[in-house]
């Protein structure tokens, strides 16, 4: 589950806990309000009938009393008796229903059975009444009456309930509304995490120059960025280390390696060595130059590795593409390869004319050295397209499985580790396109049929006119395959 999710549920369920006890204490409070008004009107009313029932003298009181009695016997269920328990006087409601006497209750509701047609207490469809009772003994006027009285609460019942249902909709919807507001409120929460992640996510081995905006709020979220910029510094200053222990020693190695080049070439000459020895000398010798051209591309990937930014000129890439297949005709011909092109004329685009010729002639040398089949057959393709130039090589031959495709850039990666020895490469070849693509703010891409073909396509700026170029220099991108203009440069 995600932080947002567990936030959302935090608030929501804190939020719910509040509402819900508040609920019950307002619930609470408005059952036992109607229960308490009453039981003080019971109260009242068993004074008032106690002193109706005192006994009097006088006959007309006696017939206002009764009339008095006979008004509140229609209003109230009442039955009083003496001290010996012998009932004095029981109200015209008595007759109609019959209500049992709890001894360890003073106070309860009980529910009767009431016909409609016999009194209407707005009792519905069942005949069902409620009545409050409340049992009390007390002395009045010097004597001890025990008093059983109660009142129907017509509609009451049925307004709790319509209370309790109102209270449990307005809970829902409180849920609603809380859950909302929450998962709102985690995003607010979240967003500064968000855009570290994201900020965070960008930074690669390619950009480790960049940071993460720190804020001017001092708390949390300004440490995590702290840190992790920390982080980043300490890694470019190793990968920085790397790439110049590697130019370094490259850059070393190609003056010892020139000696032995040129001693293993004079020595291959020399016609007074025995045959072994020449044979020997010749392996040491294409083991050198070997060695010689790692060292070269090496010092090429780190120069390249280290290049941040370049100063883009308008390249011919028709012309430059129809010179390099020159270069390369008499060893396609040799090779017994067929070479068709399908070049548009006039095409142009921004960037470095010895990078771009670079990357033509690995991938044109890996579609002769890795070429096979009966057929064999090589294609080469430019156009312009709407905003882009889009350049396009080749070949037949085992093909690059699914899985594989990605990792033909990564350094001295190889199909089949017996390439090393048969084509005598050295495995940056592809890494260095990919690099020198990356730098002019294009795209590679590639794609095969397994033991049938590959066809690497590569999309360039176009000219002055392209995003990528502002106020005459170019901006270096760096990144993944597959984004937008914008985003490149």
């Amino acid at each position: 589950m995600k932080i947002r999710h567990w936030i959302t549920l935090w608030i929501s369920g804190a939020g719910l806990l509040a509402g819900l006890i508040f609920s019950l204490v307002i619930f609470y409070e408005l059952v036992e309000q109607p229960y308490d008004i009453l039981d003080e009107e019971l109260d009242s009313q068993v004074y008032t009938l106690l002193a109706a029932l005192h006994p009097v003298k006088n006959d007309h009181v006696s017939l206002q009393t009764r009339a008095v009695l006979d008004a509140l016997g229609r209003l109230y269920w009442l039955k009083i008796y003496s001290e010996q328990g012998h009932l004095l006087h029981a109200s015209s409601m008595t007759r109609l229903v019959d209500l049992s006497l709890r001894e360890k209750s003073t106070r309860y509701n009980i529910d009767a059975t009431v016909p409609v047609d016999i009194a209407n207490f707005d009792q519905g469809d069942t005949g069902k009444v409620s009545f409050r009772v409340h049992v009390v003994s007390v002395v009045f006027g010097g004597t001890q009456y025990f008093v059983q009285i109660a009142r129907p609460m017509e509609k009451l019942q049925d307004e709790i309930s319509e209370l309790i249902i109102s209270i449990i909709i307005g809970l829902l919807l409180f849920m609603l509304v809380l859950v909302s507001f929450g998962y709102f409120v985690a995003g607010k929460i979240l967003e500064p995490i968000r855009t570290i992640n994201g900020l965070a996510r960008e930074i690669n081995e390619r950009t480790l120059e960049k940071r993460i905006p720190q804020g001017k709020n001092r708390d949390e979220l300004h440490e995590l960025a702290m840190t992790l910029n920390q982080m980043f510094d300490r890694l470019h200053f190793s990968f920085r280390q790397q790439k110049e222990f590697i130019a370094n020693a490259s850059h070393e190695l190609k003056t010892p390696l020139a000696i032995q080049r040129l001693f293993f070439d004079e020595a291959a000459k020399r016609e007074d060595l025995p045959e072994d020895l020449q044979r020997q000398i010749l392996s040491q010798a294409r083991v050198t130059r070997r060695m010689d051209q790692l060292v070269k591309n090496l010092l090429h990937l780190s120069a390249l590795e280290l290049r941040k930014t370049f100063d883009p000129k308008l390249v011919h890439v028709s012309k430059l593409v129809a010179s390099v297949l020159e270069d390369f005709e008499y060893i396609i011909e040799y090779s017994d390869i067929q070479l068709i092109r399908d070049i548009q004329e006039g095409v142009r685009s921004l960037g470095d004319e010895d990078m771009i010729r670079r990357v033509l002639i690995n991938l044109i040398d890996n579609a002769i050295k890795y070429n096979s089949g009966d057929a064999r057959e090589i294609r080469v393709r430019l156009e312009k397209t709407a905003d882009t130039v889009k350049l396009q090589v080749y070949n037949t031959g085992n093909g690059i499985p699914l899985e594989e495709r990605e990792n033909v850039f990564h350094q001295f990666y190889r199909l089949e580790k017996s390439r090393s020895a048969t084509y005598g490469g050295s495995g940056l070849g592809l890494t260095i396109v990919k690099r020198i693509i990356d730098l002019h703010g294009g795209d590679i891409q590639v794609e095969s049929e397994v033991g049938s073909w590959v066809l690497f396509t590569i999309l360039l700026p176009l000219d002055e006119n392209s995003p990528c170029f502002v106020g005459g220099n170019a901006v270096a991108s760096f990144g993944t395959s597959k984004r937008s203009e914008t985003e490149r440069c």
